[in-house]
């Protein structure tokens, strides 16, 4: 497809540090994860830039709105998400999927693995949510829609954005980490064992989630005042709007973090 590489980080000495830490086991877990949050600063500033990001986003904002229309079909249709309602949440996903997918070759050079990134987190985003808001057995078309209608709420899309969010840092940092995976487990290294692998994901998993937190008010915040008192039709350039907001919360959060420790 063309697109571009994460690649190097040139403006930080971070990386270099990480992958130090990894191979000699140099750092306890919390810093080292205060290391590796740095390079998800500079990602999310360059995702604001990736048309895929800002669609991940914006479908979710719009997929809520269209399972609350009186035509699912047409109001699918419309955002670029086919015109049949699901039938079950794993077809919700293709048909998410799909419509990033198709945004990702109309962008060709100007696609990078920020998209990827931000693809998967709105899928592990949405499909948590959905799944949350339907009955355990043999949920319906009419359920999966209610559910995903449900997201609307500014309250439930406060929570969506946050997990969105912390998804996407959590996804930079393995990004980066992962490569080196091979060299995380052994003796005298920050994993001696499987098990502590587990237990240094999870810490990864929930700095992000804490990072993140900052999210969930204001996301809350601006769908009500755009949506419910301004009444807006809230457009892709609305939404990259708020990610810059957004991506400007979390990029001070996650450096007042470092600095606390």
């Amino acid at each position: 497809m063309g697109h571009q590489r994460l690649g190097k980080l040139p403006t930080h000495r971070y990386l270099p540090d990480i992958v130090r830490y990894l191979v000699t086991g140099g750092a306890p877990t919390a810093p080292l994860v205060e290391q590796v949050t740095e390079v998800s600063r500079d990602a999310l500033k360059r995702a604001l830039r990736d048309p895929v990001f800002v669609e991940a986003l914006w479908l979710l904002i719009r997929l809520p709105q269209a399972a609350a229309s009186k035509d699912f079909g047409a109001a699918l249709a419309e955002i670029g998400m086919g015109a049949h309602p699901p039938t079950s949440g794993a077809e919700l996903m293709v048909a998410y999927n799909n419509a990033l997918e198709r945004v990702q070759r109309r962008a060709h050079a100007g696609s990078t693995d920020l998209g990827d990134i931000a693809r998967q987190a709105g899928a592990a985003a949405l499909a948590e949510a959905v799944e949350a808001g339907m009955p355990m057995w043999s949920p319906t078309a009419a359920d999966v829609q209610a559910s995903v209608a449900a997201l609307r709420s500014p309250e439930k899309f406060g929570a969506l954005a946050h997990h969105f969010h912390a998804n996407i840092v959590e996804r930079v940092i393995h990004y980066y980490v992962d490569r080196n995976l091979h060299k995380l487990v052994g003796a005298d290294r920050v994993a001696r064992s499987v098990h502590d692998l587990a237990t240094y994901n999870s810490a990864i998993r929930r700095h992000c989630i804490e990072a993140a937190l900052i999210m969930r008010a204001f996301a809350r915040d601006w769908l009500g005042k755009n949506q419910y008192r301004d009444g807006k039709d809230i457009s892709r350039d609305d939404a990259r709007r708020f990610s810059a907001f957004a991506v400007e919360k979390i990029g001070n959060e996650l450096k007042n973090r470092k600095r606390s420790n």
